[in-house]
């Protein structure tokens, strides 16, 4: 993709649309445990409410934590719910959203990246929805008790346990996450589900092929038949199709680009996966050795979409590709407000 250049109008244009619609990230690090670095002497939060998002996702715990791992860390964005009232809330209705968005305060989705804390206690299923989980992947990167994940060869698809899990997320409302998840598991899910799926943080393998993270024409196109949303990941290994180098704006709007042509802007989403909190020692100890991953702490961020500061360069690239008013705005946040519509209770 040619280099993304704006008009002083277009800048306008970008400007006034990220003021003006819902903005919602699908997928991005903590605000507690770790919190995010200070910069330019603004916390992340400060960062966060500055930067035109109103509402985040954020992933609980770790993808391989207990039921008691979720607990604890749900306890503590309480607490931040309860000390910092004025600055953040906890979303569990669509109404929370637009409560958020009225009162300037950032609101926070829980999701889970995995569904294994659960295993075949379903009743731990309406103890989350109680508390207020309201997204949850089915499996992560490996597999579990409910199908494969992206880097089980095996390809394997929804075990009985899968079907039930996702039986029980659509009664209590909460939304089927395929992100990480194996292509039989994902296709299966997607045809078994009642509700939309969406995958909350991938991109496309046709533009980026060196990432088995990323999803085929075939995942994309039944997600959205559907009535799905594909949330599109800022990293640059998943978005560059070169390993080893670092993805640009222009990387990642190829993705929203062949998507648009694909299956149309009804069915985009935004899921950057922003975790400001890494630092090298951390990518390299715990994520790099862990699934032997091939990308460096130095290429793995978007040179252009790494910090919440930047998410305004998400806008602005949907205006230079040429998308209308009208997209952008689904784009932004309106396609995933209609699942949560269809789905939450």
């Amino acid at each position: 993709m040619k280099p993304i250049t704006l008009t002083k109008a277009q800048e306008e244009r970008a400007r006034e649309l990220h003021e003006k619609y819902l903005f919602i990230d699908c997928l991005c690090g903590n605000l507690i445990n770790p919190e995010p670095p200070e910069r330019d002497g603004k916390t992340y939060l400060q960062r966060v409410l500055e930067s035109g998002a109103n509402i985040q996702s954020i992933t609980l715990s770790s993808p391989q934590a207990s039921f008691e791992g979720v607990l604890k860390d749900m306890y503590g964005y309480y607490n931040l719910f309860k000390y910092h009232p004025d600055k953040v809330m906890q979303i569990k209705t669509v109404e929370d959203i637009e409560t958020a968005r009225r009162t300037g305060k950032l609101g926070v989705i829980f999701s889970l990246q995995n569904s294994s804390a659960m295993g075949q206690d379903f009743y731990k299923w309406s103890i989350m929805a109680e508390l207020g989980l309201k997204i949850c992947q089915l499996t992560y990167m490996e597999p579990n008790l409910y199908g494969s994940g992206c880097l089980d060869k095996a390809n394997q698809g929804i075990t009985y346990w899968g079907e039930q899990a996702i039986r029980e997320m659509n009664r209590q409302g909460i939304v089927v996450d395929l992100s990480h998840v194996g292509e039989r598991t994902s296709l299966e899910a997607i045809d078994y589900s009642s509700k939309p799926c969406i995958f909350s943080h991938s991109n496309a393998l046709t533009v980026c092929p060196t990432s088995n993270r990323n999803l085929t024409d075939e995942m994309i196109r039944n997600c959205a038949a559907k009535g799905g949303v594909i949330c599109l990941n800022a990293h640059g290994f998943v978005c560059h199709k070169e390993v080893g180098v670092q993805g640009t704006l222009e990387d990642y709007m190829a993705h929203f680009e062949y998507l648009g042509n694909l299956v149309g802007a009804d069915h985009i989403g935004i899921g950057t996966d922003i975790y400001e909190y890494y630092t090298k020692q951390y990518w390299e100890c715990k994520t790099k050795l862990l699934y032997n991953s091939p990308w460096f702490f130095e290429t793995v961020f978007n040179r252009d979409v790494q910090r919440v500061d930047q998410y305004i360069n998400i806008t602005r690239g949907l205006v230079a590709l040429g998308f209308s008013d009208n997209d952008i705005e689904k784009i932004l946040g309106g396609n995933l407000l209609r699942v949560f519509k269809e789905t939450w209770k």
